[in-house]
């Protein structure tokens, strides 16, 4: 047989290729690498960028602020170090030459994480090997540096919320001389199930394995992680991303439809159970009251954030999407609610939560199902629950479904993330003494930060700021079911604030800004805004033993001046070729001076308008601030007939008792107990700390009675309906679970759900009986011990309130059902007899849960 020894050949040389390749891969010679750029890695609680100094000189800044500054320092001079920060910044942004990370631990936690789209395309799987390498350098305290993992949830790919982590997998000790040093981390990934999730390597200090505080600088950061090709290509991919010029990018600043957010001063916050915004005696959408009843106590709204789901979300499996779905009028409903607000010229955020990983999910990822709705419903702009920049592909896929769409994330963004983020929220900022200067506006004066401190009784601080700084206001009450209103003094100053920053809203954003402009005396701060024809100054006390009257000193343009706080013109004093200006001043003041041409009639009717609303007296009694009677619940309903003791009811002896029930706050608060007294309500009804057990001590005396030894069942339901052809006023996902007008055999026995409180009190009625109170459940709970069957399903009892605002009932037992991955779900599975849960109801639709049923009580005494 002749051998062909040119295809032998072929064949070998290929058989050694294929064992070269498998080596490389093998033994990492051609691994690949997450580079160190400042989009590379995420930093948390404690971590902050460095950047060169030199640029800043002496410029002080924390987190959120640049400094004003110091007593004696020369301000041309300080203004020219603000300015020369600026530009470095902005043309330097994406240079990670010179930048480091300051990690301060405070004994609790401090990590870094691989940015998300890094560790989505990296998707290491188990055995894989992964390191960390670095330069460190020890500053003070503990110097010990960790490897750890993230796990993410898979089905939302990039932007999967956390569900979990590894603890720390190994570490290493930073030489403590205050000297660079190189540091490996190295690890083989531990089994996990990546099936659901996605691993994200981080790299920190933390509680759980050393707690001493201490603090590190670190640089020069890489994961390496194995070469596949098809890792490698995600990789190349995300390298050609980055390889981007080191400037600021401020294309969303120049698009038209963005430009909204330029104007967006005062934003709203409408929680969706509030009667102020759905009436359900009406059964009625109020835009149009709440739009109006906004301009007489706030001046109005430019924008409002519609919230709509936590601290609901968890009781059942629905999502966030799923919350919009089956509002009032479902997404057309929802489509007509935004464009009444549009028609009042207000704009409509709605949220979006990352952490909802534990409920149903979607066939499509979380970016496209949050632009379907709002395609549907034609929002305006989406908030960012909990985060601080925006998902990787979203501005894309939004874009796609509706322009003009602006982010706003709750936390403070860093300063690359202003390139997606035009607006964000100023939530418990930290400023120096006299404010000082918000650092994002400083940066890029168009980007729009809302001011809210929002457990404060006084908002006085975040309206200086915000004040100062040119830039916006949060006006929220409603926390999630806690209300908190704005008082009197609050609401006026916002009444004043607001017509003046609209009306100079592009010399706000797009003027020539003087913050920390000199002032006659201590204890004012002021910032200045020019352009060619117009000058405005905003101006604030500080110091309370500081004069009522503030002299401001400028040279003289052949302007006019007005007093813009207390709506008059003012006749300055000229010397010099300066001008000389008195002004009083007991917080708050405005200053504009205008050549004659932009004097017309439009202006002279604004400066009428801010005389008469600094005439406006606060009010003797404040109607919207006032005690929210939420102590006893709504009254049980009378029988008109009682059905006999049934045989397998259980007997309850009444009596006077004494119960304790934990409560979780889960910012919605709870009631007070009766006889604290009003000055001991918010104790109660506040909604901080969130995780915060509430502990409730109630005497009552409780009647004789009999109930129920399990829930109410489908069939008893069914057996209901066809006795009296019940049909509710609202069908949405009335029986739900059924799937048709009968109930399926396998059903029969199973509690029935899908019922709201109504639907249950139907029943109740027709059977003779009603539904338990709160303490009436108890008692049975406490007295009956497994013969009395509950946690299959959380319970409805009669136990609603209104507070005026709110409707609520509380659940009793737990259920089957627990939304997992967050702690920002309504609280589900297995619960003690000593524990209830807060049900906001708002709608039929929403309120029928697959969680919830009811049982019912006979009374064997008298009521």
């Amino acid at each position: 047989m002749r051998i062909d020894w040119r295809r032998n050949v072929l064949l070998y040389a290929l058989v050694v290729l294929f064992v070269l390749t498998f080596q490389v891969d093998a033994q990492g010679a051609d691994d690949l690498r997450v580079p160190w750029t400042l989009d590379s890695f995420a930093i948390g609680s404690g971590c902050r960028w460095v950047r060169a100094d030199a640029v800043a000189g002496t410029l002080q800044r924390n987190a959120h602020y640049l400094a004003p500054p110091k007593q004696g320092q020369d301000w041309q001079e300080w203004l020219e170090q603000l300015r020369a920060y600026r530009r470095h910044v902005r043309e330097h942004l994406h240079d990670v030459e010179g930048a480091h990370i300051r990690m301060r631990f405070n004994g609790v936690r401090s990590w870094i994480r691989t940015d998300t789209a890094w560790a989505h395309a990296a998707d290491l799987a188990p055995q894989e090997r992964v390191v960390i390498r670095g330069e460190a350098k020890w500053v003070e305290g503990n110097a010990i540096l960790g490897l750890a993992l993230d796990f993410n949830d898979r089905q939302s790919g990039a932007n999967g919320g956390w569900r979990g982590w590894s603890t720390v997998l190994t570490s290493t000790t930073i030489p403590q001389d205050s000297a660079w040093h190189q540091f490996e981390l190295a690890v083989d990934m531990p089994a996990f199930d990546r099936k659901k999730t996605w691993a994200r390597p981080i790299l920190g200090m933390d509680e759980s394995f050393e707690k001493r505080p201490g603090t590190l600088l670190l640089r020069q950061l890489s994961v390496v992680v194995p070469h596949t090709l098809p890792r490698a290509e995600r990789f190349e991919q995300l390298n050609r991303q980055v390889a981007r010029p080191p400037q600021f990018d401020d294309a969303i600043y120049r698009r038209d439809d963005l430009k909204w957010m330029t104007r967006n001063f005062v934003c709203g916050f409408v929680f969706m159970y509030d009667r102020t915004f759905w009436d359900p005696q009406r059964r009625e959408y109020r835009v149009e009251a709440l739009c109006e009843e906004a301009r007489r106590e706030f001046g109005g709204y430019d924008s409002i954030v519609l919230w709509h789901d936590y601290p609901r979300i968890g009781a059942d499996e629905r999502n966030q999407f799923d919350f919009f779905r089956q509002m009032p009028g479902g997404l057309d409903g929802l489509r007509e609610v935004v464009r009444r607000f549009q028609q009042q010229g207000v704009k409509v955020f709605i949220p979006y939560m990352p952490w909802d990983t534990g409920t149903r999910r979607e066939e499509v990822s979380d970016e496209q199902a949050l632009s379907q709705i709002i395609g549907a419903i034609e929002a305006d702009g989406v908030f960012l629950d909990t985060m601080l920049q925006s998902p990787p592909t979203l501005r894309q896929t939004v874009d796609a479904a509706r322009t003009g769409v602006a982010f706003a994330p709750e936390g403070h963004p860093r300063i690359a993330e202003m390139e997606n983020c035009s607006g964000s929220w100023g939530q418990g900022l930290q400023p120096f003494p006299g404010i000082g200067v918000l650092h994002l506006k400083w940066i890029e004066p168009r980007h729009m930060q809302h001011q809210i401190n929002r457990w404060d009784k006084s908002h006085q601080n975040e309206l200086a700021a915000a004040w100062i700084n040119g830039s916006g206001i949060l006006a929220w009450e409603n926390i999630f079911a806690s209300f908190n209103p704005w008082n009197a003094e609050d609401r006026a100053t916002l009444r004043r604030m607001a017509p003046v920053l609209r009306r100079f809203a592009p010399l706000l954003s797009e003027g020539e800004w003087l913050p920390c402009f000199p002032m006659s005396r201590q204890g004012v701060v002021a910032s200045c805004w020019k352009n060619e024809k117009v000058r405005l100054w905003t101006i604030v006390k500080t110091d309370d033993s500081a004069a009522d009257r503030v002299e401001l000193k400028v040279e003289h343009q052949g302007q006019k001046f007005f007093d813009l706080w207390q709506g008059i013109p003012l006749t300055p004093q000229r010397a010099d070729g300066k001008v000389r200006l008195e002004i009083p001043l007991k917080r708050f003041a405005a200053v504009v001076a205008l050549d004659d041409e932009s004097i017309d009639d439009s202006f002279l009717g604004f400066v009428e308008k801010q005389r008469q609303e600094a005439a406006r007296p606060l009010p003797d009694e404040d109607l919207h601030v006032r005690t929210l009677d939420v102590t006893e619940p709504k009254a049980p309903p009378t029988l008109r007939r009682r059905s006999p003791v049934a045989e397998e009811m259980l007997p309850v002896a009444g009596g006077k008792h004494e119960f304790v029930v934990r409560h979780m706050r889960r910012e919605c608060g709870c009631y007070p107990d009766p006889g604290t007294p009003p000055e001991g309500h918010y104790d109660f009804l506040k909604g901080v700390p969130h995780n915060e057990t509430l502990e409730h001590h109630v005497t009552a005396t409780v009647g004789s009675c009999a109930i129920d030894r399990r829930p109410v069942t489908n069939a008893q339901f069914e057996a209901f309906l066809k006795a009296t052809g019940y049909k509710p006023w609202c069908g949405d996902r009335f029986l739900h679970h059924w799937g048709s007008e009968t109930c399926p055999a396998p059903l029969r026995d199973e509690p029935v759900v899908y019922v709201d409180l109504d639907d249950a009190r139907a029943y109740a009625a027709w059977a003779g009986r009603r539904l338990p109170t709160e303490w009436e459940w108890h008692l049975a709970a406490q007295q009956h011990g497994e013969a009395f069957q509950r946690d299959k399903i959380h319970e409805w009892t009669e136990s609603q309130r209104d507070d005026g605002h709110i409707r609520f009932v509380m659940l009793r037992g737990g259920c089957q059902y627990q939304a997992q991955g967050s702690g920002w779900y309504f609280p589900g599975g297995p619960q003690p007899i000593e524990s209830h849960a807060k049900f906001l109801l708002l709608y039929p639709g929403l309120d029928r849960c697959s969680t919830i049923g009811f049982r019912c009580v006979t009374p064997t005494g008298p009521e």
